[in-house]
């Protein structure tokens, strides 16, 4: 992670991660099984915890961070807006706007989509 954020380190966040994306705290909706199998290997998602990886589950409608604290945001491959899937909520826009810092990104599919003024 680079320098900057809060104790020097910068604050990334993958919305729906499963490590594909380095230096992330990667969210996850807090009724995950981790059992499940990781979309992009098939191994399940506890060997994300067990080599290290950060994972944080909560509500991708209400985000447990408090505003204009994340520097940079992910989401690939999550649905966007949509309301309810038959996985539960999608993730929310307006929670990825409200952490991003000033000056934050947020990158959809690896396409930077918004910088937050």
């Amino acid at each position: 992670m680079s320098v900057a954020g809060i104790g020097g380190l910068q604050l990334q966040l993958n919305l729906g991660g499963e490590g594909e994306e380095a230096d992330c705290i990667n969210q996850q909706p807090p009724w995950v099984d981790l059992t499940w199998s990781i979309a992009r290997n098939g191994l399940p998602l506890s060997t994300l915890t067990t080599a290290g990886v950060p994972l944080l589950f909560c509500e991708n409608t209400n985000l447990c961070f408090p505003d204009s604290i994340i520097d940079t945001v992910y989401t690939n491959g999550v649905p966007l807006d949509i309301g309810t899937t038959w996985l539960g909520p999608s993730v929310s826009s307006g929670e990825i706007k409200r952490v991003l810092k000033s000056g934050g990104w947020w990158y959809d599919n690896g396409v930077p989509v918004f910088q937050k003024p």
